[in-house]
């Protein structure tokens, strides 16, 4: 090989080197340029999703206003906010809203509530919210000493007490898992928080999402005339009957006529329930029945430049207005 066709090949080497570091800084440009645009275009998408969101709240608040002004002392399947099924479009994609009222569903926070706490013939104290608890879950199929478990150690999170119930758990338990926390002693704020609870299992838990919410207050409170017949396990545990079962609860709420019970009374009165109801429960149902509410939830999903986001909006019943005082975007399952 001559010097020339040497300087000829080194000539070449450096000229591909030169080409490949070209090409991996274009290649890191060209990714980081992609990885910035996505990042952009997700976030636009999402404050865009967020305003949709809040137009959303706008007619919630709306629809409850008129169905407040119409009725101030009903709130029935009949009215506008149970309409389900309201799709709308918008630039880029679909909006979808449903509204639930969450007096149709178990606040987990009345466990710690000690002015449910009824005594027997024998001056033993329950608390009868725990009672309803407990029957729920046993009427979805949940073994009764999982179902007592459960409601003990659900019960010490939410109470402000040190105390350990009988099944349940404090922070001595907690505080000696491998990751280990403390409970909060306080109302909970979502849900999801009784995961963590002893006794609590996967299956127990999606079997009772459906069924339990936490609203930001410790009282119990069943609206009649909004369960449908999936809550029929709830009405048929807040009767407090051994003789009151799935079926008969069904059966109750099947005879509701379009608008609701008017009154609680005309609720009790009822064959089936006066028939199966003692009178040291009676005086706690009467309590917790309603026909009326004051809390809701509006669930949005927003399928927008090719994603689904969901939204959750939480209400309160203030006179004739509907006041937001909570969201939550994604939602915890």
């Amino acid at each position: 090989m001559t010097r020339y066709e040497s300087q000829r090949g080194s000539a070449l080497l450096v000229v591909l080197l030169i080409l490949s570091v070209m090409v991996i800084v274009a290649t890191n440009m060209t990714m980081r340029y992609n990885s910035e645009f996505l990042r952009t275009a997700n976030f636009v998408n999402g404050i865009q999703g967020k305003w949709y969101h809040k137009s959303s709240d706008s007619l919630v608040r709306r629809v409850l206003h008129q169905d407040f002004d119409d009725d101030p002392n009903s709130v029935n399947l009949s009215q506008y906010w149970a309409t389900q099924g309201r799709t709308f479009e918008v630039d880029g994609g679909l909006i979808s809203t449903h509204v639930y009222d969450d007096y149709s569903c178990f606040n987990l926070n009345s466990l710690g509530n000690h002015g449910y706490d009824y005594s027997d013939e024998t001056g033993t104290k329950t608390n009868m919210a725990r009672e309803v608890f407990v029957r729920l879950m046993v009427y979805m199929q949940i073994q009764l000493g999982d179902a007592e478990a459960v409601a003990d150690a659900v019960t010490d999170m939410v109470d402000t007490d040190a105390g350990i119930s009988r099944n349940g758990a404090e922070d001595s338990y907690y505080m000696s898992l491998p990751y280990p926390f403390v409970i909060p002693n306080t109302r909970l704020f979502n849900v999801s928080e009784i995961r963590v609870a002893k006794g609590m299992t996967p299956s127990i838990y999606r079997r009772l999402k459906p069924f339990v919410c936490a609203l930001p207050n410790n009282e119990l409170h069943i609206n009649v005339n909004t369960l449908t017949e999936e809550k029929a396990p709830l009405l048929a545990a807040l009767l407090l009957s051994d003789y009151m079962t799935v079926e008969s609860a069904l059966e109750i709420i099947n005879s509701r006529d379009r608008e609701g019970w008017t009154t609680v009374s005309n609720f009790l009165n009822q064959e089936l329930i006066t028939s199966t109801t003692t009178v040291r429960t009676k005086g706690f149902i009467s309590s917790v029945v309603t026909v009326n509410s004051n809390y809701f939830r509006a669930e949005t999903v927003l399928e927008y430049n090719g994603l689904i986001r969901r939204f959750f909006s939480y209400f309160v019943k203030n006179n004739k207005e509907a006041i937001l005082y909570k969201r939550e975007y994604g939602g915890a399952e």
